[in-house]
């Protein structure tokens, strides 16, 4: 598998939430959805020795343009980035090259805003990425998606891994059904849970208000719960995880090509065991526990401002 090194010449930002293959998704040719796997390299300083601590972090990130390519993914995977000793930027790997149809590349530009900003307002969680690269001429740009109808069902494809998986050459994708509003509980944990174990879902229903009231962004968000079709928590329900975040949220339209609605920004998880909920008595780690993940809407006039100044500034963004 070739890794393509990334050099970044231009400017940087910085933010962090988290999130991160998609747990149960099915194996996607890259090509196909324009999703890109990244390793970036980070540092954070260990205070106790007065020395750097190095360690990689993964993203996924979808093609939205090839003259010159640009990719979108998530701001806060840059939070603790490692940058380059001249060029003072952070180095990353494209780590699926060959199967996303990249010969080459060179990152030329970074647009994303201010760590403080996007710690304040999640609708900022948006880094866009601009290369001059070789393509083969298979490789496609998939276009934003304008706002309009509300979207129902969305295709969530990224390269995040359970706690006992590998890495993947290919994303994994997965269709879900998209909340009809993000402030309705229930939606989440559905009352027959609240009828299980009362405390337990008042606990859990704590934490997820809680962040509610911390985000200053709802209205640019979509999110997906961890239901299946009977409205009952799933093992095997495919959901975001680690590795995740800047995965691209599809649709398919009429004229037989994908359109780009949002991009993988965080995931809740709760874990309490309970011996009236199945799907919370497992001895797995945390990671396999996301019970709502949000994707940052691209149609939203805020965010549809940040790419369009991009754009003037050389990335090669495409709205449909």
């Amino acid at each position: 598998m070739k890794k393509v090194a990334v050099m970044l010449l231009v400017y940087f930002t910085l933010y962090s939430v988290s999130v991160n293959a998609l747990i149960n998704g099915d194996i996607t040719p890259a090509i196909v959805v324009s999703t890109v796997s990244l390793t970036i390299k980070h540092q954070h300083l260990l205070r106790s020795s007065n020395l750097w601590e190095e360690y990689d972090g993964n993203c996924s990130a979808v093609i939205v343009g090839t003259k010159p390519l640009t990719l979108l993914t998530a701001a806060h995977c840059f939070k603790e980035a490692k940058t380059n000793s001249d060029s003072h930027l952070p180095e990353l790997l494209i780590n699926n090259a060959d199967a996303s149809g990249i010969i080459e590349a060179k990152l030329i530009k970074i647009f994303l805003h201010p760590f403080e900003e996007v710690e304040k307002n999640v609708g900022l969680d948006i880094a866009i990425l601009v290369f001059n690269a070789t393509l083969e001429d298979g490789v496609h740009a998939i276009s934003l998606k304008q706002e309009g109808r509300a979207v129902d069902v969305v295709l969530l494809c990224g390269f995040g891994l359970g706690y006992d998986e590998t890495g993947l050459e290919n994303p994994r994708c997965s269709q879900k059904k998209t909340l009809t509003t993000l402030q309705d509980f229930y939606q989440i944990m559905p009352q027959t849970y609240e009828a299980l174990d009362p405390m337990l879902h008042i606990k859990a229903r704590a934490q997820f208000e809680y962040k509610q009231e911390i985000i200053k962004s709802i209205s640019t968000l979509l999110a997906v719960n961890r239901l299946d079709s009977q409205g009952n928590y799933s093992v095997d329900e495919p959901m975001p995880t680690d590795g995740d975040s800047g995965g691209p949220w599809l649709t398919y339209e009429e004229d037989g090509r994908y359109r780009l609605v949002a991009i993988t920004s965080y995931v809740e998880r709760f874990y309490n065991k309970s011996a009236y909920w199945s799907f919370f008595n497992r001895d797995v780690p945390l990671s396999d526990y996301p019970y709502i993940a949000y994707g940052i809407r691209l149609g939203d006039a805020d965010v549809q401002s940040f790419l369009k100044n991009a754009v003037k500034q050389g990335a090669d963004i495409r709205f449909k």
